[in-house]
């Protein structure tokens, strides 16, 4: 598992494709229990994105947040966390249909 640093609470993701079809994305994900915050982030990447083809991860907004409403409830630097989530997801998507 890969850590995100940019988070404020220990995080720590994993990302697997599947080899062929529409490459399906699975997203694993772990956060200590006393950081309800980074986990809920967690929990909407997971939501959002987990199951869904390599193609769709990839066309997410990498300001998706912004339309969930989030940058007007919660602050910058939590925000650079999720966004550093999507960037990290990204990243290991594109080194595996590469």
């Amino acid at each position: 598992m890969e850590q995100v640093h940019e988070c404020q609470s220990p995080l720590f993701l994993a990302v697997e494709v599947e080899p062929e079809g529409d490459r399906t994305v699975r997203l694993f994900f772990s956060a200590p229990p006393e950081a309800p915050t980074t986990r809920g982030f967690a929990s909407i990447m997971h939501t959002g994105l987990d199951g869904e083809p390599a193609a769709d991860v990839l066309a997410v907004p990498d300001d998706f947040y912004t339309a969930l409403g989030l940058a007007e409830a919660v602050s910058p630097l939590r925000l650079r966390g999720m966004a550093a989530m999507l960037s990290r997801i990204k990243k290991q998507v594109r080194s595996a249909v590469a």
